[in-house]
């Protein structure tokens, strides 16, 4: 069993831990007619507030806090954690009133959009490296434009030494809508390369027709594909990577906020301040 293995391993088990004592001590409480869910809503706020503590360690990586890789690995299985306790804290139940329904809902939506980074934070990266170069996002705008002057320039060229429109006609048709469209997220669904395969496979159908010269031309042509498939994915790919911490973590601070409202008003309306 290798490292990362062991690791995962650890890890799940003292979530799972974690869990099976939150689980006990509330029904301790329920038993004992204690107010076990000003102890669980405490507890949740604690891990939520102990959460966010993720993004501002990534902006002070100088400060001795631990590794980065283990912060990671602690906001997981806290993050698991904290579902859990948040189910505690509602009984199990939906919420009833507007402040506990608002509260819920952000906490869903932090909730589903952590699991949803997981993902996407463990698929996209290797992804991206398998598909070529790692690209810095910033600049990809600036090499889809620069290809598609390449492309425009060998299609100019095969028609000037062949005088024939054939390259010309089947840019306009088909390769200049594929070089001047701007790739989405959307690019992700399904298979990434399906668009470039159908294109690729025109072009092959167009060859039967043209004379060695302009087969030559679409040969270089074929490569500027392949170069605006890798553009477009690194360009969806990386966007998604940024996209879904813009959801994530203005969400979290949300969230903060209406706990420790709800915290407030709680306490309050309890008889306990």
């Amino acid at each position: 069993m290798n490292f990362f293995a062991r690791r995962r391993l650890r890890n799940t088990l003292l979530c799972l831990v974690g869990m099976v004592l939150a689980y006990g001590l509330w029904r301790m409480l329920k038993i004992a007619l204690r107010p076990a869910a000003i102890y669980t809503g405490f507890a949740l706020l604690a891990l939520v507030l102990a959460l966010a503590l993720f993004n501002g360690r990534k902006k002070l990586p100088f400060l001795p806090l631990m590794k980065a890789s283990s912060w990671l690995q602690f906001h997981i299985y806290a993050g698991w954690l904290s579902v859990f306790v948040f189910l505690l804290h509602s009984g199990f139940r939906l919420p009833t009133g507007m402040l506990e329904t608002i509260l819920s809902v952000l906490f869903v939506i932090v909730a589903l959009s952590g699991v949803a980074g997981l993902f996407i934070t463990r698929l996209l990266p290797p992804a991206i490296t398998r598909s070529g170069e790692p690209l810095v996002y910033e600049r990809i705008p600036r090499y889809q434009h620069a290809l598609r002057t390449e492309v425009e320039g060998i299609v100019e060229d095969a028609e000037r030494q062949s005088g024939s429109t054939a390259m010309g006609n089947f840019y306009m048709s088909t390769l200049a809508p594929y070089f001047q469209r701007r790739s989405s997220v959307l690019l992700l669904a399904g298979n990434p390369s399906r668009h470039s395969q159908r294109i690729l496979g025109q072009m092959d159908e167009y060859c039967r027709y043209l004379d060695e010269e302009l087969v030559g031309s679409m040969g270089r042509l074929r490569e500027c594909v392949e170069r605006k498939r890798n553009l477009d994915f690194q360009n969806a790919a990386q966007r998604l990577l940024k996209l879904w911490l813009f959801v994530h973590i203005p969400f979290t601070y949300s969230l903060i906020i209406v706990a420790l409202v709800h915290a407030w008003v709680a306490l309050v309306y309890g008889g306990r301040l």
